[in-house]
């Protein structure tokens, strides 16, 4: 162990490698939940692609346990070596063809400062969609360099959903538009008192004319928004995004209905730049490091009704009642986005999901239950043995947590005991049993959650990791996943 070891760090510059006492090993080793820590030995984080490319090779073929660790907000860990992407910092935008190629070691709000002339707004769908993600740049197990649509399509069909670790991606090549440069947005403050109007006024705004340039989140006031932890029962914060801008979001169009309820308060509304309104969400980045956490994330189908959020509120409820220490660590947040965005560009979609249960801020371009499209021109798409859904999709991203020093010992088992029945509590009769794939549990079914791609990927997985050295997470040459891994 030490002799290889010592062998991996011979390969990249002292800069690239970070061992335990050094300054900077905490900053690049710790998980986002406190909970899947496993304290490596070593993180190496090569800077350039032949690094990479002698790192995997070698990682591959050793004994060594290895995770890698991207920008996105999951967990990973690993007891011997961590493998960092975050020094691929490359970024090219090309303003005619309106693409730009990031390296895989940015996070969105960098990407962001780079990027004042083009945007994602969502109103263009998910940003792994085929007309958003070009492309991929992968380094293979045995070092190979592949742009994945080019040279592997198989992989980039794989890449798009699949969550189970194919290779390790050092760039995409993603499409970029012109966007306005004065949204209006902030957040809107309610009393917990004002929670079955508001549950009411999502649901209509849910049911009207979609507009693409209008979005919001409705998440629990509380330390996710930088305030203080409100107990079991907390007021409610409406994100707003209006692309349209302050006079029409004011509006019986926009968000008047919200502006008008009882108790409401402004608590940083302005108009402002793309790159400034998701700068609002950094708040959760203060969960990383300090908490013990686990996310969730059950499909909904059918209409946003009265009663969706009320549920919701309740599931929390019942959730800080079974454990006062997790005010200081949750979060539900409905992130409401229009029907017409997600069908942009590919008129036939399932993405005819018009509400999200979303906590995660926008680091990270997420996967949807293991939904891959193979969509062709004007085909209409089956995802998962799922018809296109004329009636939307929801999806529900809930986060239990608290500081470790609160948690009791058997902490992870109420928490899997609150998020097994978030379904059931919240969506009642319209529970799908499908899932998320990028917050999946071990008493989740994995073959359930990828339906009838699960063989293809499979066969995908054997080919492209022969030996499930990339195993974290979803792993589906055992159709399971990774204790403690996908938090």
């Amino acid at each position: 162990m030490a002799t290889q070891l010592n062998a991996i760090r011979s390969l990249l510059p002292a800069s690239e490698v970070f061992e335990q006492g050094q300054a900077k090993y905490r900053e690049q080793s710790e998980p986002w939940s406190k909970y899947a820590e496993l304290n490596p030995k070593l993180v190496i984080q090569p800077t350039t692609l032949d690094g990479m490319q002698k790192a995997v090779r070698f990682l591959y073929d050793s004994d060594l346990d290895f995770a890698v660790r991207n920008t996105g907000t999951g967990s990973v860990s690993a007891r011997d070596v961590i493998l960092s992407t975050h020094g691929f910092k490359s970024f090219s935008f090309d303003k005619a063809a309106e693409t730009v190629t990031i390296g895989a070691g940015l996070c969105w709000g960098e990407v962001d400062k780079l990027m004042e002339e083009g945007a994602w707004g969502h109103e263009f769908g998910m940003i792994s969609d085929p007309q958003n993600l070009l492309d991929a740049q992968v380094v293979l197990r045995d070092g190979r360099v592949v742009w994945a649509a080019k040279d592997e399509p198989d992989l980039m069909w794989a890449l798009r959903g699949g969550g189970g670790n194919f290779g390790i991606v050092t760039a995409l090549k993603l499409r970029a538009r012109s966007y306005p440069d004065k949204i209006f947005g902030g957040v809107l403050a309610l009393p917990y008192s004002a929670l079955q109007a508001t549950a009411k006024g999502v649901s209509a705004m849910s049911k009207r004319t979609a507009d693409p340039k209008v979005a919001m989140h409705v998440v629990n006031l509380g330390p996710g928004m930088g305030m203080p932890d409100q107990g079991a029962k907390p007021g409610i914060g409406i994100m707003m995004f209006d692309a349209r801008g302050e006079e029409h979001a004011r509006s019986q169009d926009g968000f008047a209905w919200a502006f008008g309820l009882e108790g409401a308060q402004e608590v940083s509304t302005s108009t402002c730049t793309l790159r400034e309104m998701h700068a609002v969400a950094e708040t959760f980045r203060d969960y990383q490091g300090s908490n013990m956490f686990w996310l969730c994330a059950p499909l909904i189908e059918g209409d946003l009704d009265e009663g969706m959020l009320v549920r919701a509120w309740k599931w929390y409820e019942d959730c800080v009642e079974a454990h006062p220490g997790f005010g200081a660590g949750s979060t539900v947040l409905l992130e409401f986005m229009q029907e017409v965005g997600l069908r942009v560009g590919l008129e036939v979609e399932w993405r005819l999901m018009r509400c999200r249960m979303l906590l995660i801020p926008r680091h990270h371009a997420h996967r949807r239950a293991g939904r891959i499209r193979d969509i062709g021109e004007n085909e209409l798409t089956r995802i998962n043995g799922t018809p296109a859904n004329p009636d939307g999709r929801h999806v529900m991203q809930l986060v239990l947590g608290c500081k470790p020093e609160t948690a009791p010992p058997n902490v992870k088992d109420i928490v899997m005991h609150r998020l097994q029945a978030a379904g059931k509590e919240i969506a009642g009769s319209r529970e799908t049993g499908e899932y998320h794939a990028g917050f999946l549990h071990e008493w989740n079914d994995v073959k359930e959650v990828y339906g009838e791609n699960y063989e293809r990927l499979r066969e995908l997985k054997t080919r492209y990791d022969p030996s499930n050295r990339f195993n974290r997470g979803v792993d589906l040459v055992r159709g399971k996943v990774s204790e403690g891994m996908t938090v």
